[in-house]
């Protein structure tokens, strides 16, 4: 629940900072305002998506499929460990190329001047550190075939995407932006396959095609900039 409170406030802040700046707003001017506006915004999302689940719950309507439940590794199946070895490999590369882009960014948010020091900048740093380290940590877990926190990953990509699509946005060493977006596509992608597999392949992957969308988005707000 956290988790995905933590999202919807970063969710929401993307969405209003991507919408400030196609009417018009500096990058400068849009960073504060959408942050308190898009926040605010998503966790009153989330507030009202929870209540309006507790009270399908209630009237006995199923609205999801409860907690993953999560084979043994060696209980998977061969479909099951293909999946979550290919999603190791994505996470993998989507965390080395975040930490390394978290390095950088604080490293030049602290060499810059007291007064030029961007808080997005030090946000995105913040960020690519935190999720590199976690996505890094559930790519080597899922090499042991331990997939007890992929669902949660998914999610962790997808921030990372539009995140990576702010920095993208603000001209912030684009190429590194576009590889994060990409990367959290595929690997978002991967692991939302893996959850998918693991719930018994039933129905469409709803996380994959989400974390897709999600990389999709972050690439083309930017250029309609």
């Amino acid at each position: 629940m956290l988790s995905w409170l933590l999202g919807s406030a970063l969710v929401g802040w993307v969405v209003v900072y991507n919408a400030m700046r196609l009417a018009g707003s500096s990058p400068a001017d849009a960073a504060w305002i959408s942050l308190a506006v898009g926040a605010a915004a998503g966790v009153g999302v989330f507030l009202l998506l929870v209540l309006a689940g507790r009270r399908l719950a209630a009237s006995g309507r199923v609205v999801h499929r409860g907690p993953l439940e999560v084979p043994a590794p060696g209980a998977l199946d061969p479909a099951q460990r293909d999946a979550a070895r290919l999603a190791s490999l994505g996470l993998g590369a989507l965390a080395i190329v975040a930490l390394a882009a978290g390095a950088y960014l604080a490293a030049d948010w602290a060499l810059s001047e007291p007064g030029g020091r961007a808080t997005t900048t030090l946000i995105l740093a913040a960020w690519n550190l935190l999720a590199g380290l976690w996505l890094g940590d559930e790519a080597v877990r899922l090499r042991r075939l331990e997939a007890e926190g992929i669902d949660s990953a998914v999610l962790g990509c997808i921030l990372t995407a539009v995140l990576a699509g702010v920095g993208l946005s603000r001209d912030t060493i684009p190429s590194v932006q576009v590889a994060l977006i990409v990367l959290s596509g595929v690997a978002g992608a991967l692991a939302g396959l893996l959850v998918w597999r693991l719930q018994g392949a039933r129905g469409v992957p709803g996380g994959a095609i989400a974390a897709a969308a999600a990389a999709a988005l972050a690439l083309i707000l930017p250029l309609a900039l």
